[in-house]
C-alpha cells in the first residue's frame, strides 16, 4: 500500500475537521436546550474565533505544541464559564417553579 503523505495529511484533516463539527454541533445544542444568554454565546463564539485565529498568545509556530496552550485555555474558560451560566439557569428554574426557563422574561404558570 503506497500512500503519499498528501492522502494521509487529508484524511487526518477530515478527521478534525469531523471532530471539530461534532464539537460545534454538541456545544450549539447545550447552548439551546440550556437557553444560555447572550454573554455565554458571546463567550462561545470568541473562543472558537480565538481557536481558528492566526494571531495568538502563544504561537505555534515558534513554540510547536506548546503553542495550543492557550488555546486550550481559552476553550477550557469558556467552557467554565457556560457551565456555570447553565448550572444558575437550572438553579434559579429549580428554586422557582412557578418561573420557566425562558431567558430575560418571567412568565407565571396558571
Amino acid at each position: 500500500m503506497d500512500h503519499s503523505l498528501g492522502t494521509v495529511a487529508l484524511v487526518i484533516l477530515i478527521g478534525l475537521g469531523l471532530v471539530v463539527l461534532a464539537m460545534v454541533v454538541s456545544g450549539a445544542f447545550v447552548l439551546v436546550k440550556y437557553r444560555v444568554p447572550l454573554r455565554g454565546i458571546v463567550a462561545a463564539v470568541g473562543a472558537l474565533t480565538y481557536l481558528v485565529s492566526p494571531v495568538d498568545a502563544i504561537p505555534e509556530i515558534i513554540f510547536g505544541p506548546f503553542g495550543y496552550i492557550d488555546d486550550g485555555g481559552i476553550l477550557l474558560a469558556a467552557a467554565y464559564y457556560i457551565s456555570r451560566l447553565v448550572a444558575a439557569r437550572r438553579a434559579a428554574v429549580a428554586g422557582h417553579p412557578e418561573i420557566e426557563a425562558s431567558p430575560g422574561r418571567r412568565r407565571r404558570r396558571s
